[in-house]
C-alpha cells in the first residue's frame, strides 16, 4: 500500500507539528489482510492528512515525475526566469522585476489561490488584470501543452526514469549537480531575491 502526501517533507513536518497536514493520495497493491485500504487510510489520517483521494501506484509515479518537472518546480522556474530576463531586458532593475515575477506570486498571491482557487482570483482582481489574464492564460496553455505531452510521453516511456538513474550514477555527479545548482543559486534573478527576502517587513 502507498500513502503519497502532497507536498514538500518540511511542509509535511511543519503542518504535523502545528497540528494538521497535507492533502495525500493512497493506493493499495495486494491486499492480503483485507485491510489495506483501512491501514492506508489510516496512515493518512495519522501524518495529518484531512484529504485523501485514492490513486494507483503507476499514476502516483506519473503524475508526481510530471507534477515536478512540470509546474511544481521545473516550469515554474523556466516561466519566471524568463518573465524576469524579458523585463531586465527591457531595462527594469532586478528588484523591479523579481518583484514583479516572484515576490508578489510567492507572497500574496498563491496563497489567495491556495485559499480561495484561481476561479476566486480572476473574478477578484483588478478589471486590467482581469482583462489580461482572460486573454493571455488561453496562450499560455496553447504554447505549453506540447510540453506537458512530451513530458508525460517520456515518464510514461521510462526515459526521465532512465535519464535520473544514469545521471545520478555517473562518477562525475556530485560535481555536475553543485555547478547546475550553483548556476541558480548564482544568477541575477535569485541574488534579486536574497536581497529582496532581507529587506521583508517583519
Amino acid at each position: 500500500m502507498l500513502v503519497a502526501p502532497k507536498g514538500s517533507g518540511a511542509s509535511l513536518r511543519r503542518d504535523f507539528v502545528a497540528g494538521s497536514g497535507v492533502n495525500a493520495s493512497y493506493a493499495v497493491y495486494q491486499d492480503y489482510t483485507g485491510r489495506a485500504r483501512e491501514k492506508a487510510l489510516a496512515l493518512g489520517i495519522a501524518i495529518g492528512s484531512n484529504y485523501l483521494f485514492p490513486t494507483t501506484f503507476e499514476k502516483e509515479a506519473f503524475s508526481d515525475l510530471v507534477g515536478e518537472r512540470g509546474v511544481l518546480m521545473g516550469a515554474l522556474h523556466g516561466l519566471m526566469a524568463a518573465q524576469y530576463k524579458v523585463l531586465r531586458a527591457r531595462g527594469h532593475t532586478p528588484s523591479e522585476a523579481f518583484n514583479e515575477t516572484v515576490e508578489e506570486l510567492t507572497g500574496s498571491l498563491i496563497g489567495l489561490v491556495h485559499e480561495k482557487g484561481m476561479d476566486w482570483m480572476f473574478a477578484n482582481c483588478s478589471t486590467t488584470a482581469q482583462r489580461g489574464a482572460l486573454d493571455w492564460s488561453p496562450r499560455f496553455e496553447e504554447a505549453v501543452r506540447p510540453l506537458f505531452e512530451e513530458l508525460y510521453d517520456r515518464v510514461a516511456s521510462g526515459d526521465e526514469a532512465k535519464r535520473v538513474l544514469e545521471a545520478n550514477t555517473a562518477p562525475d555527479y556530485r560535481e555536475r549537480l553543485d555547478r547546475e545548482l550553483q548556476e541558480i543559486h548564482n544568477s541575477e534573478m535569485w541574488r534579486a531575491g536574497a536581497t529582496v527576502r532581507s529587506l521583508r517587513p517583519g
